[in-house]
């Protein structure tokens, strides 16, 4: 029975010097900026994403735009998944490549929210994620979020950094056409954040870590497992309880 393998990426598998925890020795380092390291994980996840990538359809789904996910070093891990889902859903790239049909799809769903443009003036400064949704940082204007849902978009805030997203702009979405394509029967995912929560509910398993901000905010699912350890500790967690669900493929 084929299994789809739907991840996201920081504070799930990856984590930043800050959100690590206790940094074992031989940590593996896929992304530094400004010389700080922004995506690290142990050796034994990594060895576990190259078992996931070779047993499974492994699909990393992440918030990042395509320029920030080819900045991680995955090719240094040995993997290269056939498919990834980037912008939160808004980018599916096909061997590397965005897929036309995809982005077409993609269009279809954003035309029923506001434009961007519009929230863009709304919010003032922000940058503009892959044409699919605004990232901003700072303090918000006050009722943005109610705001922003009378427009079909939603509010994710967390510290300084806000993602302001259409509301019909998902990773389920994404990695639903994914399974579609690959004809898997089962779909296992990871995720962390608010933005991993309708992920998580479309599979037919999943793990969330406990120190993730769904978490804290009080999500669960029956189906959806959470980890005892944090940081990279979680990593290992979620990598090894990935690979023991897996049937061949």
């Amino acid at each position: 029975m084929t299994t789809l393998v739907a991840t996201d990426l920081d504070r799930t598998l990856v984590h930043s010097a800050r959100a690590a925890g206790t940094v074992p020795d031989g940590v593996v380092c896929l992304e530094r900026r400004g010389g700080v390291a922004t995506a690290l994980l142990t050796p034994r996840t990594a060895q576990r994403l190259v078992a996931l990538d070779r047993r499974a359809w492994w699909v990393p789904a992440t918030t990042r735009t395509v320029a920030e996910y080819e900045r991680l070093a995955l090719p240094r891990l040995g993997v290269a998944p056939r498919y990834a889902v980037c912008a939160n859903g808004g980018v599916l790239l096909v061997d590397g490549v965005p897929d036309a049909a995809w982005s077409a799809e993609v269009a279809r769903r954003l035309a029923r929210s506001a434009p961007l443009p519009e929230i863009a003036r709304r919010l003032g400064t922000s940058r503009d994620a892959d044409g699919c949704f605004l990232v901003a940082r700072g303090a918000q204007p006050d009722g943005l979020a109610a705001w922003c849902a009378e427009r079909g978009w939603r509010v994710d805030a967390h510290r300084d950094k806000v993602h302001v997203l259409p509301v019909a702009l998902t990773k389920s979405a994404a990695v639903a056409e994914v399974r579609r394509r690959t004809g898997a029967a089962r779909l296992l995912a990871a995720g962390d954040s608010p933005l991993d929560a309708d992920l998580l509910a479309a599979a037919d398993a999943g793990i969330q870590p406990v120190d993730g901000r769904l978490y804290a905010a009080g999500w669960r699912a029956d189906h959806v497992a959470v980890t005892s350890g944090r940081g990279l500790a979680a990593g290992e967690e979620i990598a090894a309880w990935l690979l023991r669900g897996l049937r061949p493929r």
